[in-house]
């Protein structure tokens, strides 16, 4: 590891983009799957925060235990705006967001675990 940066060797902006591809990905599967956004996504999202959170570096642990949400957000309205069954209005939107609550507490959940982790080891 790379003591002089904190740990980890990803920078923040670097590690939530591979969150946001990996769980975009997820989320194409789930939608080609079935409907919506499912098991598959939560799966993605939860393990690329995780393995985002190790690999970044301790400076920018915040933008990986913020993301989650945001990456969320940003894939439910990409899937909206693909799907040909769906139409982006409030409904919707409100739809997938409060199905992927627990999606989205889960992740944010497993990265500050993880944060406060690191934090805590490297004192």
């Amino acid at each position: 590891m790379d003591t002089e940066h904190g740990g980890g060797r990803v920078r923040g902006a670097v590690a939530v983009l591979g969150v946001f591809l990996v769980t975009l990905a997820g989320a194409g599967i789930d939608s080609f799957v079935g409907i919506g956004l499912g098991v598959i996504t939560l799966g993605a999202l939860l393990g690329s925060a995780t393995i985002a959170t190790l690999a970044v570096r301790r400076r920018d642990l915040l933008s990986v235990v913020v993301a989650p949400p945001l990456v969320f957000i940003a894939v439910a309205a990409l899937n909206i705006g693909l799907a040909p069954s769906a139409t982006f209005n409030a409904p919707t939107v409100a739809t997938l967001l409060i199905r992927g609550f627990p999606t989205m507490a889960m992740a944010t959940g497993v990265a500050v675990v993880l944060a406060l982790g690191r934090l805590v080891a490297r004192r």
